[in-house]
C-alpha cells in the first residue's frame, strides 16, 4: 500500500482538531508547516554542536506533515477547497522540501554531492507528480518515494545518524564504503526516486489514453459486452470496458435471444469458478451461439497464484467451447468472499485495467484510429 493512502485514516484522527480549528484559514496552516521545515533545516544544520537538534528535526518533520494533512482537513470543513488553495498547498511544499534537503545536504553528515543527487531525485518526482495535473490528468502520486514516505525515510535516518554519534550503532561500513546514515538515505532516495518517476510517468501515459479515446474515438462496428457476476466484481469490470467501447452491457439472460453471430465483437466478462470455469448462465449461453466471428474474455479471479492456473484454463475453456481462441484476454483480480484475499479489489486502478482493455480491443479490432 502507498503511505500517501495512510493520510486519509490520519485525516479521521485530526478531524476533531480540524472542527475547533476551522475559525483559521488553511492557507495559514500550510504557511505554518512551511515555516516548520525552515527551522528544521537549521537543526540539521547544527546537529555537530548538539546531536539533540536531529531529535528535535524529527519532531518538526513530523509536525509539518501533520499541518500540511490538517490544512486540507480544514480546507474541506470550511467548504472553500479552491484552485487558489492547490497552489498555496502544493508551491510551500516545494520550499518546504528545499529547506529540509538543503539542511541535509550542508550538514556535517552528508557530503554535498550526495545531498545534490538526492536533492535532484526528490525534485524529479515532484515534477512528475505534478506534470500529470498540468497534462489534464490526475496529480500522480504513484511510487515508493512520495512525500509521506521521504519524510518518514528522512525521520528514521535522522533518529539512525543521532543513535550514531552517541555511539549507539555503528557506522556503515559495506565493503570499505563507509557513507553516514543522511548518506545513506540519499543513495536509497537516487534509487527508489528512479521507481517513482517511471511510476508516475507510466500512470500518466494510462490516464492520458483514456482522455484521447474518449476524445477520438470513431467505432462504427457491432460489438456487445456479455457478462455474469456472483459478487458484483465482474460487473464492475463488463461496465468499464462496455464503456470504453462505448457498447451495451448486459447478462446472459437478456442476451439469450440475441444471434451473436451478427456481432463484429463480442466481450464476455466471467468469474473464474476453478474447475466450473464459468457459471452455469454463461455455459448455457455459449452452447447457443458457436457461430461468434470473434470475442475477447475478461476474468475476474481472486485467490492468488492459483488465479493464474485456472485462469489459463478457463480461457481453454472458452477455445474449446467455440472452437476458436479469443482475439485477446486480461484477468482482473477481484475480492474471493470465500479466501477473503483481494480486499477492496477491483479497485480503482484494476477498473482503470478494465477500461484500457476497452480501449486496446477498439483500437486494434475495431479498426479504430487515433
Amino acid at each position: 500500500m502507498d503511505m500517501y493512502l495512510l493520510k486519509f485514516p490520519y485525516r479521521k484522527i485530526l478531524l476533531p482538531m480540524a472542527k475547533k480549528l476551522k475559525f483559521i484559514d488553511p492557507d495559514i496552516i500550510s504557511y505554518l508547516a512551511t515555516f516548520a521545515a525552515f527551522i528544521t533545516m537549521f537543526c540539521y544544520l547544527f546537529a555537530d554542536k548538539n546531536p539533540v537538534f536531529l531529535i528535535w528535526s524529527i519532531g518538526l518533520t513530523f509536525l509539518r506533515m501533520t499541518l500540511n494533512t490538517i490544512d486540507g482537513v480544514i480546507a474541506i470543513e470550511r467548504g472553500n477547497l479552491r484552485l487558489k488553495g492547490e497552489i498555496v498547498n502544493a508551491l510551500p511544499d516545494r520550499y518546504s522540501d528545499i529547506f529540509i534537503m538543503t539542511g541535509i545536504a550542508l550538514s556535517p553528515f552528508c557530503s554535498p554531492v550526495w545531498g545534490v543527487i538526492g536533492f535532484g531525485s526528490m525534485f524529479l518526482v515532484s515534477y512528475t507528480g505534478m506534470l500529470g495535473k498540468a497534462l489534464g490528468v490526475e496529480w500522480q502520486h504513484h511510487g515508493p518515494l512520495g512525500k509521506v514516505e521521504r519524510l518518514i525515510m528522512i525521520m528514521i535516518f535522522a533518529l539512525l545518524q543521532y543513535l550514531n554519534i552517541n555511539n549507539i550503532i555503528p557506522s556503515l561500513n559495506i565493503y570499505g564504503f563507509a557513507p553516514t546514515y543522511f548518506e545513506a538515505c540519499m543513495i536509497i532516495f537516487l534509487v527508489l526516486g528512479q521507481i517513482t518517476v517511471f511510476n508516475r510517468l507510466n500512470g500518466q501515459l494510462r490516464q492520458i489514453k483514456v482522455l484521447e479515446w474518449e476524445k477520438y474515438r470513431d467505432l462504427n462496428k457491432k460489438t456487445v459486452v456479455i457478462y455474469d457476476s456472483l459478487t458484483g466484481n465482474t460487473k464492475k469490470v463488463a461496465e468499464k470496458i462496455a464503456d470504453a467501447l462505448s457498447t451495451s452491457c448486459i447478462t446472459p439472460k437478456e442476451a439469450i435471444n440475441l444471434n451473436l453471430g451478427l456481432f463484429d465483437l463480442v466481450v464476455f466478462a466471467t468469474p473464474n469458478l476453478g474447475k466450473k470455469r464459468t457459471t452455469p448462465a454463461m455455459q448455457e449461453l455459449l452452447e447457443n451461439n458457436l457461430n461468434i466471428k470473434n470475442y475477447a474474455l475478461a476474468i475476474t479471479s481472486g485467490v492468488p497464484i492459483y488465479r493464474l492456473i485456472s485462469g489459463t484454463k478457463c480461457i481453454k475453456y472458452f477455445a474449446d467451447k467455440l472452437n476458436k481462441k479469443p482475439v485477446s484476454t486480461t484477468n482482473i483480480r477481484g475480492y474471493h468472499s470465500i479466501a477473503k484475499t483481494y480486499a477492496n479489489r477491483p479497485n480503482e486502478n484494476d477498473l482503470l485495467d478494465s477500461y484500457l482493455f476497452g480501449i486496446d480491443l477498439g483500437k486494434t479490432y475495431l479498426k479504430t484510429e487515433i
